[in-house]
C-alpha cells in the first residue's frame, strides 16, 4: 500500500529499506505530529491528508478512500479501509523520516 510518500522531492531510500544519512527520525511524537498529521502526503499512487482526528482522507491509485493511523511507540501505523487500525486486515506500519520536504515511511515487518 503506502511504502514512502515524498512531499516534493524523491525520498533518498537505500536497497535495505533504511532511510538516507541525512533524514531526520521521527521517532518522537512532537516530530512526527509537526512533520505529518494535518499535511497532505503525494506519491505512489497515494494522495492522502492525515488528520489530527485519526483519520486518513485520500486517494489510492484514483479511488477515494477513508481510513485511519495511529502512532505508537515510534511507528505510523494505518489502514486504508478501517476506522479502527489495531484490528484492520490491512494494517502497515512504518517507521517515518523526514528529509527537507521529503517524508519517507519504511515499511516494519510483524507489528
Amino acid at each position: 500500500m503506502i511504502s514512502s510518500l515524498p512531499a516534493c522531492s524523491a525520498p533518498d531510500v537505500a536497497s535495505d529499506g533504511s532511510v538516507g544519512e541525512t533524514a531526520d527520525s521521527l521517532e518522537r511524537r512532537r516530530a512526527f505530529n509537526a512533520a505529518i498529521v494535518g499535511h497532505t502526503l503525494r506519491g505512489d499512487g497515494v494522495d492522502v491528508t492525515v488528520a489530527e482526528d485519526g483519520a486518513l482522507v485520500g486517494t489510492h491509485l484514483g479511488v477515494p478512500f477513508v481510513g485511519s493511523w495511529e502512532y505508537r511507540r515510534g511507528l505510523f501505523c494505518t489502514s486504508l479501509r478501517s476506522e479502527d487500525v489495531r484490528r484492520a486486515a490491512d494494517r502497515r506500519c512504518y517507521r517515518a523520516a523526514t528529509d527537507g520536504r521529503s517524508v519517507t515511511l519504511v515499511p516494519v515487518i510483524d507489528t
